[in-house]
């Protein structure tokens, strides 16, 4: 099985010490032009490893790209990690994109779990969720986000240094 395969939804946290060395040498290599067509493909595998690997890459070429993704997630598997990388590098202008996710799965008569978690995701950033965050849910934003900002301090220490 593909190493990537492994690194979505909340598995994440589970999987990336298995994962994490795979994902530092693929993001030696990886371009911003390949993490945006990563995260514009509507595929829930391609938009969770563009999400993390947007970490690899200079956030201003990424971010826009980022925050359209979190809204137009369409799973769980690709929603948690653009709800922490997109807090991460867009902060408060992620509230919208992670608001537009919310109200397409408000009526679903099997939200997964990503509801409550992209909730706690807007009230860590300020916003208002539509619903009060349970208090595993808040836990589990905040081991996503710590999970991508450990994995992006390991590719800036990392990831091979550009030439100019």
């Amino acid at each position: 099985m593909p190493f990537y395969l492994r690194m979505s939804g909340a598995s994440a946290l589970a999987y990336l010490p298995d994962v994490e060395r795979g994902l530092v040498r693929a993001s030696g290599k990886i371009t911003a032009t390949e993490v945006r067509w990563l995260l514009n493909t509507g595929d829930w595998r391609r938009m969770a490893m563009g999400a993390w690997f947007a970490l690899a890459v200079p956030a201003e070429e990424v971010r826009d790209t980022v925050v359209a993704g979190m809204a137009e997630s369409h799973r769980d598997d690709s929603a948690l990690p653009l709800a922490a990388v997109s807090a991460m590098l867009a902060g408060q202008d992620a509230l919208g994109a992670m608001e537009t996710y919310l109200e397409r799965i408000i009526d679903q008569p099997r939200r997964d779990q990503s509801f409550e978690i992209v909730a706690a995701a807007i009230a860590h950033l300020g916003g208002t969720p539509p619903v009060a965050p349970a208090t595993w849910a808040v836990e589990a934003f905040e081991e996503l986000l710590a999970t991508a900002q450990d994995l992006q301090k390991t590719f800036r220490t990392r990831r091979p240094r550009r030439r100019m």
